[in-house]
């Protein structure tokens, strides 16, 4: 029994050969505890050294985003305003090519009244001739009754044979005066015909002159009101996350040249009337946000009604701007 087993026992004598067991394992297990706890200090030193590192490469891919992202919204209002200074100049364009005719117009309706009036100037002076003719008539006449007056006092001594012939002259002369009086009535009413017609003439310019200034105004006012309503109404016709689609519209004599750029493509080509419908017609169906670009070169050869009825038609039909505006205009109606 006492070989078998170790006595526990304090103060007795068989422990005393086993002190040395003790501190040699307590010495063993702390040097196990420091080795784990350096191991433990180095993996969370190097644990921190990666997660370091992590936040600056998340950062500086973050900073390369944002930058990115950026550098893409300045892109994308560049062309916006490029697109829009465009469609600025093309409506400038327009709008001179407008005022050009009007002004042919103009010339055209001065050059008409001013042949009006020579006309009239010409008339006027063949209703003086005509006066100045009726005035011989009439001295003819009054000399022709001097004359008779004359032969009748020579004649006295043959009053009785020349009565017939007296009285004769005499209804002559009576259907003379009433001729020159009739004469004298068809000038006066020439005069005053001629008098009214220089006043309704001078009216008619007048009224004309009015009436182009009024219209002036009111294209003018309308022009300006129908900005302002759209100003307040409706955001800004723009490109930005719309389908570009450039149309390029020329005249050279009597042929027209259509020139077409689609998204995507390189440059124009040019194609014909049917085909630029076709494509349209196509891309709207794909895509209901066109945005049709319309350009009319500043030589183009174009009248302003040919460019403002192609461009009317082209946007009309196919642009994502006049497809809402005509949608309201029937909600409306």
């Amino acid at each position: 029994m006492d070989d078998s087993f170790i006595d526990l026992r304090l103060n007795s004598q068989g422990s005393q050969g086993d002190d040395s067991f003790w501190p040699s394992f307590t010495d063993i297990m702390t040097v196990i505890v420091m080795i784990f706890l350096l191991a433990m200090v180095i993996l969370l030193l190097r644990n921190m050294e990666l997660l370091s590192q992590l936040r600056t490469t998340m950062e500086a891919e973050q900073q390369a985003v944002e930058l990115a992202r950026t550098t893409g919204e300045e892109n994308e209002t560049l062309e916006e305003r490029l697109i829009a200074r465009e469609h600025e100049i093309t409506m400038l364009r327009m709008e001179l090519m407008q005022l050009r005719e009007q002004s042919e117009e103009q010339e055209a309706a001065i050059t008409s009244q001013r042949f009006q009036i020579s006309n009239l100037s010409r008339e006027r002076d063949e209703l003086d001739n005509k006066a100045n003719l009726l005035s011989q008539e009439r001295n003819l006449l009054t000399t022709q009754m001097t004359r008779l007056t004359q032969e009748t006092t020579r004649l006295q001594s043959q009053i009785s044979e020349a009565n017939r012939n007296i009285e004769g002259l005499t209804i002559d002369l009576e259907q003379a005066n009433a001729r020159q009086m009739t004469t004298q009535q068809d000038l006066e009413q020439l005069r005053l015909s001629l008098r009214t017609k220089d006043q309704e003439l001078l009216a008619a310019l007048a009224r004309n002159q009015e009436s182009d200034e009024q219209l002036i105004d009111l294209k003018q006012d309308y022009s300006t009101l129908k900005i302002q309503y759209n100003k307040l109404l409706r955001p800004a016709r723009t490109a930005k996350g719309k389908t570009l689609a450039e149309v390029r519209y020329t005249k050279s004599g009597k042929n027209i040249r259509i020139e077409y750029k689609g998204p995507g493509d390189s440059g124009f080509k040019t194609i014909s009337r049917n085909k630029l419908e076709q494509n349209l017609t196509r891309l709207k169906k794909r895509d209901n946000n066109l945005y049709i670009k319309v350009i009319i070169p500043k030589k183009s050869g174009l009248s302003y009604n040919e460019a403002w009825s192609f461009t009317n038609h082209m946007h009309r039909k196919y642009d994502y701007y006049y497809q809402e505006e005509a949608k309201k205009e029937r909600i409306v109606e």
